[in-house]
């Protein structure tokens, strides 16, 4: 009797470490595997699927590694260009939600299919610097009006979206912080009052970190009160979809609701006769349009980039409204499906995007006869930003 359960026992133990020793064998094997692939796949120069530009391998150098900047920037090279990341990530994201877990890679699954963005944290310092330039640039010119349009994100507005126990910053204070640093030089547009009175709207995109054309409404209509704009130049508008096949750069970049399409629409003259004509001039690109939208880019991912094709270093809007006003605007993505709202009020409109723009700002404003200034940010991007304070210290002293 012994001996038969000695004999079961030790057939169970030579059983349990051939399954060790497969285990050991088959995950050494993935391993392997899983190198070779990598050593083997082309790196690539941008995910379409995350509409970002990917981590290319680092040169290096003495000084990169002695501090330690080579490394942070292999690891961030070695994430991008992994084989099969993308089914990797979408992995994970399907496991957190097993798990309960709500978030990834700084987005919240929300409610009624809401992906949203969280809260940045200020970069306190360059915050700082921004703003005395910002005041600075504003008291160069007393003669001209200068205006902030500061929009909240989807996280401050649709809250009530947010994950249980989700915790973001505070970003109604900040605001209040900005608005207080600017007091003084800038006409503050209070677009968190405009667009908590349309929360239950369709106001901001539901996979896309950007507000839609709906909200940029609105908030143009309340910028319109500020600007002591005549309203009665402008044509009736009506809302035209141009696609309705859009996921955005949010579904991307958490591995939520990929699957998920929604609209994205322009705004144009009921009459057509009405409608302002317009000559775009890409400026650093050398190019000029006749409209302001580029429908190429509803064949691609990034279908937001339909207005003006996307993000330039500067634009100059040449229209034919019944004005002689000129408009200068400092910008990023938000203002982008805004800016045609603006088109019957301006003869001329400079658009200026820091992140890529590195001229002398002065310079348009005098030799272009500005006769407003409009800083049209959202609230992550501004107090994120490290181009701002450069660009507006760009003048050159005689």
């Amino acid at each position: 009797m012994e001996q038969r359960k000695e004999g079961r026992r030790r057939k169970k133990k030579k059983k349990f470490s051939q399954s060790k020793r497969m285990a050991a064998f088959m995950f050494v094997g993935m391993t392997v595997f899983i190198c070779l692939i990598n050593l083997i796949s082309r790196d690539k120069p941008f995910s379409e699927k995350e509409n970002r530009v990917l981590e290319q391998k680092p040169e290096i150098t003495m000084t990169g590694i002695e501090s330690g900047r080579f490394m942070d920037q292999y690891e961030s090279y070695k994430s991008d260009q992994f084989a099969g990341r993308d089914l990797w990530v979408a992995l994970k994201t399907n496991v957190d939600l097993l798990l309960g877990k709500r978030e990834s890679n700084g987005v919240f699954k929300g409610k009624n299919s809401y992906l949203l963005e969280d809260i940045a944290s200020p970069n306190q310092e360059q915050l700082d610097a921004n703003l005395k330039a910002m005041k600075e640039f504003g008291s160069t010119y007393p003669k001209v009006p200068f205006y902030m349009l500061l929009v909240p994100n989807a996280a401050n507005i649709l809250s009530d979206k947010l994950p249980a126990l989700a915790v973001t910053e505070n970003q109604p204070e900040q605001f209040d912080e900005i608005k207080k640093a600017l007091d003084g030089e800038y006409v503050w547009v209070d677009a968190q009052k405009v667009l908590r009175k349309q929360k239950d709207e369709e106001i901001y995109y539901h996979t896309d970190h950007h507000w839609t054309t709906l909200g940029a409404y609105y908030v143009y209509q309340e910028l319109a009160k500020y600007m002591e704009l005549d309203t009665s130049k402008a044509p009736e508008l009506k809302p035209l979809a141009v696609t309705g096949d859009f996921n955005g750069t949010l579904s991307a970049t958490s591995g939520y609701k990929s699957s998920y399409r929604e609209p994205i629409y322009i705004y144009s003259a009921k009459d057509s006769e009405d409608e302002v004509e317009v000559v775009v001039n890409y400026v650093d690109e050398q190019r000029k349009t006749a409209t302001l939208y580029d429908s190429t880019k509803l064949e691609e991912k990034d279908k937001y980039a339909v207005f003006f094709g996307g993000n330039f270093s500067m634009m100059d809007i040449r229209t034919t409204a019944d004005s002689t006003d000129r408009l200068l605007l400092v910008k990023d993505s938000y203002a982008n499906c805004l800016i045609p709202f603006l088109t019957p009020y301006f003869r001329e409109i400079i658009v200026i995007d820091p992140r890529y723009y590195y001229g002398d700002i002065h310079k348009i404003m005098e030799e272009n006869k500005i006769t407003s200034v409009l800083f049209l940010y959202n609230g992550n991007t501004f107090v994120e930003d490290n181009s701002i304070s450069g660009v507006l210290e760009s003048h050159e002293t005689e």
